[in-house]
Formats: structure tokens, C-alpha cells, sequence
């Protein structure tokens, strides 16, 4: 048993994975409503509220740990919020109470889930080493000076990955089955994903939204890449003329259609393997603005989900201490 500013941080804690898990489950359900919607929506609008679905469980967590915290009462003394907040024993933390045995919970999942992703990662980094150092040492260039390495593969593949220096890769097979003009609209899709440094910030995001379950994880996974392949692919219209990006985008994917390098990983992004026909809509309709409702609602989900969250937390905390030692 632990008394004194130990306790109040290891209690807080408990009550930080507990709101974490209920606004998991909370944006779970809702994504369900949600992000069918995203696609009429502008791509900056899109990856703020992306990354802020995935991230806001964290967010939520340190808010309630603060709320209720014994000090904010002597900071912000209101009848209401004491009422409300109020906690026995928050000094106090015994490895027998139900705070202990969240805490273990959540620790145990966390190490499981290290350990599965490191796993994971460094299998499908292993495997495209092996691809990569396949490759020509000496970068080749397009008709436009773009620079990317060449894979002496049979495959057609176009692909950019790396975390910290990111490098984009072709293959001969691809390379022999397009035009001068398709091979720089390829390059250059993947020059922006190297600005972007998107293999890294898909990595990031994958991290954030890995404690989802995996249907929400998925769907969320699913859309960020698609948001980074529309980005590049807008990218490019700046330099050629959209139907010709579609035209190649188009062409890649059929010539992919029955084949694969075998190293997918979130640490990579191929040019034609992501949601082909939804790409290629939007190059033909590019303009949409972001629906005020579509922000709106948004932003009140937002805002709803902390206050919601505290709640069910201060709730679930009371009938918890009516059966169980607190």
C-alpha cells in the first residue's frame, strides 16, 4: 500500500486508462457514422480531424486525470465541480483495489503490444532491406531531373520508403512499360511523399491509432494512407494536367493488379496499390469545400467526448467502489 503523493499520482493514473478506454470506445462508434463522410471533405480539413480522432483518447485521459486531481479544488473551488470530482481516499493506493488491477491491465497490454509491433516492424523492415539492396547505387533521373533509384525487379512497383531519408524506388518492370511523361508523374507523386515524409508520420499514426480496435484501426489506417496518396497525387497536378495523372494512376494499378513485391508496411507508400478508383475521382473532380456542418459537428464531438468521458469515469468510479475495494 502505497499513502501520500505516490498514491494520488498511481490513482490518477488508473483513472487516466479508464477515461482512455471509454473515449476508445466512444470514437470506435462514432467512426462508424463519421468517416464514410471524410471523402467530400477538403484534404486539409480531413488530416486535422484525422489526426485529431486519433490522438484525442490521450488528450481526454490527461484531461480527467487533471480534473480530478485533489488540488484543482483548491484552484477552482465551486460547489458544483467539488460535488462532482470529489473522490475517498485518493491518498491511499492499495495493490488489492481495482485501481491496482487497471493499472496491471494496462501495463500488460502495453508491453503485449510493444512487443507485437516491434515484432511486426522489424520483420517487414528486414524484408525490404533485402529488396533495396537490390537496387543501383547511383540515382537515375527523369526528364524533369527527378531522382529516384532503380530496382532490377520483373515486378512493376513504384514505391517510396524510409523513415529518417526517405528514397524513392522503381523497378525495371515498371520502368520498361511506361512513357517518358507516366515515369515523371510517378516520380513526382513519390518526391511528395518524400517532402511530406509520409512514411514516417504513417508510422506515427499507425502508433496512435494500434490502440483502437482493430476495425476502428483499420478504417483508420485506411483513410490517412488514402488522404497521403490524394495529397501526392495533387501534388503532381501542379506540373501535369489531371486526366494524365488519372491516365497513369490507372495504368500502374492494372499492371499491379495480379502481382505484389510481398514487403507491404506502413513504412512505405506505393504509387497505384491504395484505393485506385477513389484517387482517380477525385483527380476528374478535384474541387469540393468543406461542408460548415461536416465542421460543426466536428468540433461539438470534440468537445462532447471529455465532458462525456469525466462522467462515465466519476460513474463507473463509484459502483466500482460499491462492490470492489477501492
Amino acid at each position: 500500500m502505497f499513502v501520500g503523493d505516490l498514491a494520488i499520482a498511481l490513482n490518477l493514473l488508473s483513472v487516466a486508462v479508464l477515461a482512455f478506454a471509454i473515449s476508445v470506445a466512444c470514437i470506435s462508434i462514432a467512426l462508424r457514422l463519421t468517416l464514410p463522410r471524410f471523402e467530400h471533405l477538403t484534404f486539409r480539413l480531413r488530416k486535422v480531424i484525422l489526426w485529431a480522432l486519433v490522438t484525442v483518447p490521450w488528450w481526454v485521459a490527461i484531461s480527467c486525470a487533471a480534473f480530478f486531481w485533489p488540488r484543482q479544488q483548491e484552484l477552482f473551488s465551486t460547489a458544483w465541480l467539488n460535488e462532482f470530482a470529489h473522490w475517498h481516499h485518493v491518498d491511499i493506493f492499495s495493490f488489492s483495489s481495482w485501481h491496482a488491477f487497471t493499472l496491471l491491465s494496462a501495463f500488460g497490454y502495453l508491453i503485449w503490444s510493444m512487443i507485437s509491433t516491434i515484432y511486426v516492424r522489424k520483420k517487414q523492415s528486414s524484408t525490404m532491406a533485402s529488396l533495396i539492396g537490390l537496387s543501383e547505387f547511383q540515382p537515375q533521373v527523369t526528364i524533369t531531373q527527378q531522382r529516384y533509384y532503380s530496382l532490377a525487379q520483373a515486378i512493376p512497383a513504384a514505391f517510396t520508403t524510409g523513415l529518417v531519408s526517405p528514397k524513392i524506388y522503381l523497378t525495371t518492370g515498371l520502368q520498361e512499360k511506361v512513357t517518358e511523361q507516366q515515369l515523371d508523374i510517378i516520380v513526382r507523386h513519390e518526391m511528395a511523399h518524400v517532402v511530406a515524409r509520409d512514411p514516417l508520420f504513417k508510422v506515427i499514426f499507425a502508433a496512435f491509432a494500434g490502440f483502437y480496435p482493430k476495425a476502428a484501426k483499420r478504417n483508420l489506417i485506411g483513410h490517412f494512407t488514402l488522404l497521403t496518396e490524394q495529397l501526392a497525387d495533387h501534388a503532381v497536378t501542379t506540373e501535369h494536367d489531371n486526366l494524365d495523372v488519372a491516365q497513369a494512376l490507372i495504368n500502374v494499378a492494372r499492371m499491379q493488379r495480379s502481382v505484389t513485391l510481398g514487403c507491404d508496411g506502413l513504412q512505405t507508400s506505393y504509387f497505384g496499390n491504395d484505393q485506385t478508383s477513389v484517387r482517380v475521382q477525385r483527380l476528374i473532380q478535384p474541387r469540393l469545400t468543406s461542408s460548415r456542418l461536416a465542421i460543426s459537428l466536428t468540433l461539438l464531438f470534440l468537445a462532447i467526448v471529455p465532458l462525456l468521458t469525466a462522467s462515465t469515469v466519476d460513474s463507473l468510479h463509484h459502483i466500482i467502489e460499491t462492490f470492489f475495494t477501492h
